[in-house]
């Protein structure tokens, strides 16, 4: 199916394109020495517009880039565009459920990483962060329009929330983990050392980061700390004792 400017249209309008033809999944605009091809997956909007005398098309793409035809018979601009817009709403519907199947598939990884039981690192959050937006350039609809469909609007609005303010939700996961920990492993932290641990001390053994500063002054509890973390691991699952090495500063601090 094509639509073409008038003759008359055509020298009016002196426009680079006179004439759009419907292709398969996008259409293709052209003119005498220009040519254009929209696919229907980097098309935003349609619209049919009527000027003093004739029909106007236009197409918006990303980045605020406009494609218009003009200089068209009115009603043949009409017939055109309803039936372009049906093929693209048709093509948009089966397309959104492609795109909520992968961002559904996306969330649900994004759950398992930042399972209740377990602390959230920085590291996790970046990976998480890196895995959604590979999987937003792949959706076959452009993510401008993922708010215009039901079935992927609340999916979409929480890949958002991890692309956004995500430091804020890791502190409070872990401000949660921690709490829980601290209640379910009260015995452990009573135990491990020969004082119990100190909230503190406990806090800095819960902290799952990769690496961990830990200041303190002399007689604190440093070394407390680190032995208690080997121990904390070990009971926890999260290392085998021969993948643990812990090195001191000085003979007493390794006898402790």
């Amino acid at each position: 199916m094509e639509l073409r400017a008038t003759t008359l249209g055509k020298r009016m309008a002196q426009h680079p394109y006179d004439r759009v033809q419907l292709l398969n999944a996008g259409v293709k605009v052209s003119g005498d020495s220009h040519e254009y091809l929209i696919p229907f997956n980097q098309l935003l909007s349609i619209h049919c517009k009527r000027g003093l005398v004739w029909g106007e098309l236009e197409f918006t793409l990303p980045g605020e880039k406009v494609v218009r035809l003009h200089g068209t018979e009115w009603s043949e601009t009409q017939r055109f565009y309803h039936h372009l817009n049906t093929l693209w709403q048709q093509w948009s519907a089966e397309m959104s459920d492609i795109a909520a199947d992968v961002l559904r598939q996306q969330l649900a990884e994004v759950a398992r990483s930042s399972a209740e039981g377990k602390w959230l690192t920085r590291q996790q959050v970046s990976d998480i962060q890196r895995k959604i937006r590979h999987a937003l350039s792949g959706l076959p609809v452009p993510t401008v329009r993922l708010d215009a469909f039901d079935n992927c609007r609340e999916l979409w609005r929480q890949c958002q929330s991890w692309l956004s303010n995500t430091e804020k939700a890791r502190l409070e996961h872990n401000q949660t983990f921690t709490e829980s920990m601290l209640e379910q492993y009260r015995g452990f932290f009573a135990a491990v050392e020969s004082s119990p641990l100190n909230p503190a001390q406990a806090r800095a053994v819960v902290n799952g980061e990769r690496s961990l500063l830990v200041l303190a002054g002399a007689g604190s509890g440093k070394t407390s700390v680190l032995v208690a973390r080997a121990g904390w691991l070990l009971t926890r699952g999260e290392a085998a004792a021969e993948q643990i090495l812990l090195l001191a500063f000085g003979r007493q601090a390794a006898q402790e």
